[in-house]
């Protein structure tokens, strides 16, 4: 019998208690999960059914359901499980898929019938609809793949799908993962101690989120069916979570006597260094160790031997590092995370909008404006170079806000989902559905930003009007005083298909990242190339005017992550540190068409440079000249814009 095995189940318990436990789930409930999976016993037929008068369902009891009845608890399965991505292929591939997810959401086909293979007319309308339909009842779940976290979604089957919703639910639902077999369901139990025969089962749509605001917003997905006060759509006077040290972000050491950058022992080794000299450089790239040829440098195996040390691992103990090692520099300056991850990246360009008067108040003066009944609270929020965003973790009831708020004026509301610290356009969709937003915001720390719909676009012959991307390399040699230069040579990146505001899950048409893909074309044209066929293609607009407002955002991003806070929330002065970042950017027209407009989309710590080596062999001589030596900048291509 299923459950002798005590050695079996204390595995089980062994790899499972703790989600169990994390659940909520009732410890007499723990051997009959364990039971009815290995019997795959979806037995909630033997104690419910489902009722419909054509148009609603309903799930009503047909038998006493006691939750101190250990056989109370129930397998849900999992109809469907995908990929956010996937959402259209698999509706189109998976034969019956589109026909079971249109009787699920009562989102039925065009003209009633069905259809036995896609070219058939009306598929394709009933598979956008249902692309749209399909987030008011799936949830989702994360798990650990290699090392990064993978969000998974799934629709349960028609029995919990039907489970309408309630303010005082007599049942509970989870997902469960089993580890060993590799699968999820859905477990259901009853948290009212009986429920009597032909009750109506309910549950709390919102996973029993107790944040006033939070909740709020999950129930907006229902917002046609159930009744919201938007006035629960606000933040509290406080943030609930401090996101300068969640997610295993640490408070970083700081030294608090060392000298003046001119006196520091680091500065006078590197400005004393000659080719007879040279700076010792350990890196862990192997393409930095190569590039690096100037007699003024030289690599050395260890960073024990190293002056400059650049390391691809997060480095965060500053105070100890001038204690033990008081001549080396790090490529990396205290707390440069507020602009390299983008939640904190949302809150500096924000600060930028603070007056210097206010900016110690400047957190609790965003959240007034995050709570203001201004018409443009959002756009008055958020500088000229930085898209519309929030903060998916500490926010959300705003976003959803302000969202409604659009969705009544009748404005775009396209936006882009990104996770805080991934790259390369990975976890990232486009989306106009807000019910794909909130149930992704519960996945993993995500921030939401308007999508631009109004993009500059680039012409190739081969395609047409392309979305493209700019990235510049940033080099960064002091915080205080501000001192940083502009690359002069910069980077383009462009999408493969045409661009418009729709097909949002066709990668090619709405991203521009390529050059990690095994299938999709490169399309790689050099920035001197681009800035003619750019202006070729928009005369009135220079490139050179366009430059200078590129400048302009640098700068103003970099004082407002280095002055309107001190650390954690800004960043820190470090004569030991120098750094190299991407910058990556687009732009769009402003409202009448007559002016390009950048808007950074993010920062990157450590970028991947092996493009600029192969086409720039001098990149990294030029780099770290600008960084380590007080060589005349006219003699390398890069810009001072501080």
């Amino acid at each position: 019998m299923i459950g002798k095995d005590a050695h079996e189940y204390q595995d089980f318990l062994t790899l499972h208690k703790a989600q169990l436990a994390h659940a909520g789930i009732p410890e007499h409930y723990y051997r009959t999960v364990y039971e009815k999976i290995e019997l795959e016993k979806y037995d909630s037929g033997d104690y419910m059914m489902m009722l419909t008068d054509g148009v609603n369902w309903e799930v009503q009891s047909t038998t006493t359901i006691e939750s101190g009845d250990a056989n109370t608890i129930f397998l849900v399965d999992h109809c469907w499980t995908f990929h956010a991505e996937q959402v259209k292929k698999a509706l189109r591939g998976i034969p019956g898929l589109a026909q079971r997810m249109s009787s699920l959401t009562g989102v039925g086909y065009p003209d009633g019938d069905g259809y036995e293979s896609e070219e058939e007319t009306g598929l394709e309308e009933l598979i956008e609809k249902l692309t749209e339909k399909i987030w008011d009842l799936a949830e989702t779940y994360t798990i650990q793949k290699d090392d990064e976290k993978v969000t998974v979604c799934y629709m349960m089957d028609e029995l919990g799908s039907r489970i309408s919703h309630s303010e005082t639910p007599n049942m509970k639902m989870a997902p469960f993962f089993h580890i060993t077999k590799q699968f999820a369901v859905t477990l259901m139990w009853p948290i009212e101690d009986e429920i009597p025969p032909e009750t109506s089962i309910t549950r709390d749509i919102t996973l029993g989120e107790t944040d006033g605001g939070k909740r709020a917003a999950r129930l907006a997905i229902f917002r046609d069916n159930i009744e919201i006060d938007t006035g629960d759509l606000r933040m509290g006077e406080v943030e609930k979570l401090n996101p300068y040290t969640m997610y295993g972000r640490k408070d970083q050491t700081l030294p608090d006597d060392a000298p003046d950058d001119s006196e520091h022992p680091a500065s006078l080794r590197v400005m004393s260094a000659t080719p007879a000299d040279p700076i010792k450089v350990f890196t862990d790239l192997k393409f930095m160790a190569e590039a690096l040829t100037d007699p003024l440098f030289k690599v050395v195996n260890s960073d024990k031997d190293a002056d400059f040390i650049s390391s691809s691992d997060i480095f965060d103990k500053f105070k100890e590092f001038y204690k033990e090692h008081p001549t080396k520099i790090i490529n990396q300056f205290p707390n440069e995370n507020v602009v390299c991850c983008k939640d904190l990246l949302l809150k500096v360009a924000r600060r930028s909008m603070i007056p210097d008067e206010d900016r110690e108040r400047s957190d609790e003066l965003i959240i007034e404006r995050l709570n203001s009944e201004s018409k443009s609270w959002a756009e008055d929020m958020h500088p000229w170079w930085f898209p519309i965003g929030f903060d998916l973790v500490n926010e959300l009831p705003v976003f959803v806000r302000n969202y409604l708020e659009r969705e009544a004026a009748g404005l775009d509301n396209s936006w882009i989902i990104k996770p805080w610290n991934l790259s390369r356009g990975r976890g990232t969709y486009v989306t106009f559905n807000l019910s794909m937003i909130v149930k992704l915001a519960y996945t993993s720390p995500k921030v939401v930003q308007k999508y631009i719909e109004d993009p500059v676009l680039f012409y190739r012959g081969d395609v047409g009007r392309v979305k493209f991307d700019v990235r510049y390399v940033i080099l960064l040699k002091s915080v205080k005083p501000l001192k940083i230069f502009k690359y002069n040579v910069f980077w383009l990146r462009f999408a493969n298909k045409p661009f418009a505001l729709d097909e949002f899950d066709k990668y090619e048409k709405h991203f521009i990242v390529m050059n990690y893909s095994e299938t999709a074309e490169l399309k790689q044209i050099g920035d001197l190339e681009f800035m003619e066929m750019f202006e070729q293609q928009y005369p009135d607009h220079p490139w050179e005017g366009i430059d200078r407002r590129i400048c302009e955002m640098m700068k103003e991003c970099f004082m407002s992550a280095s002055y309107f806070k001190s650390p954690p929330r800004g960043m820190a002065h470090s004569a030991q540190s120098r750094a190299i970042y991407a910058l990556d950017m687009m732009l769009k027209w402003n409202e009448d068409k007559t002016e390009m407009v950048p808007q950074l989309l993010e920062c990157n710590f450590n970028p991947d440079n092996q493009r600029a080596c192969k086409y720039h062999p001098n990149f990294y001589n030029h780099c770290l000249k600008a960084l380590l030596s007080d060589v005349d900048i006219s003699e390398i291509p890069v810009t001072e814009i501080s």
